[in-house]
């Protein structure tokens, strides 16, 4: 239905980053002089939303749950998310707004050493007057057991939060072609080719109609053809004026008698019957 799949979508995303959370999770236990690249989304494809202005709503910080531990990571997972929206929401419009709200961000250290991650967000378009237009949630989660290694440390709470990127990435972006796939524009602010043909479709539904009219066209020659003959019997119907020697008609007469019923049965008027002067 869509024109990426989730799997399409996932390969073009974990084909360009996907051994990196995994090399840096392998590094030296000493991760307090370990630089971790910042996670940024650049390098993937912009969202082009036909709105004026996207908001970024953070309602779910470090610490915002019991037992998350996500505040020890290089890279909170927010901040990424945060980072996901500038990077990949694209305001190319000139009116109304989208708001990217995330609700859930955590990392959780569950019995055992697993870590447990969980990611929600979900953008909404207003129209200019403010009116809820569309709505798109994604959210992903995933668990972690990191060995013998320390499942709170830099290196494996970046490398599980990468992950979860990655996942998010490739939700978020499949959701919104799904639920907002007639917000998005290209970059010049032009409907996609998506869009264009959703109007198509739209635009085909009235071409169903001549059927419609196909069928109440024959009644309009049925109605004409009506109107002809309903005129023809009311001229037929206007008697003329009797004749002064036949007044009930000639028997030599074109038109048959029965023709003009009415005129053989009425009498002629007094007055009317004149005789041959001498």
């Amino acid at each position: 239905m869509h024109a990426l799949s989730r799997r399409s979508i996932r390969t073009m995303i974990l084909g360009s980053v996907f051994t990196l959370p995994l090399m840096l999770a392998g590094c030296a236990d000493d991760d307090t002089t370990q630089n971790f690249p910042p996670l940024t989304y650049t390098y993937l494809s912009q969202l082009h939303l036909n709105v004026s202005r996207i908001d970024i709503v953070d309602h779910a910080p470090p610490g915002s749950e019991a037992g998350d531990i996500s505040a020890k990571a290089p890279t909170t997972p927010d901040q990424a998310l945060q980072e996901m929206a500038r990077d990949r929401l694209i305001a190319s419009g000139s009116d109304g707004t989208a708001t990217f709200t995330i609700t859930h961000a955590s990392i959780l250290h569950e019995p055992g050493g697993t870590l447990k991650g969980d990611m929600s967000v979900h953008v909404e378009v207003q129209s200019p007057i403010g009116a809820k237009a569309g709505y798109a949630e994604a959210h992903v989660s995933r668990s972690m057991s990191p060995g013998d290694q320390d499942p709170e440390s830099r290196p494996v709470l970046y490398a599980l939060t990468s992950q979860m990127m990655q996942d998010m990435n490739v939700e978020l972006e499949f959701q919104v072609k799904k639920s907002l796939k007639d917000w998005l524009v290209d970059a010049g602010g032009a409907p996609l080719e998506g869009a264009i043909q959703q109007q198509n479709l739209t635009g085909d539904t009235p071409a169903e109609t001549p059927p419609a009219t196909s069928d109440t066209a024959p009644d309009a020659p049925s109605a004409q053809s009506s109107a002809i003959p309903a005129s023809t019997a009311t001229a037929k119907k206007t008697p003329a004026a009797p004749d002064a020697v036949f007044p009930t008609g000639d028997d030599d007469s074109d038109t048959p008698a029965t023709d003009s019923p009415e005129v053989k049965a009425r009498s002629p008027q007094p007055g009317v019957l004149k005789l041959p002067q001498p």
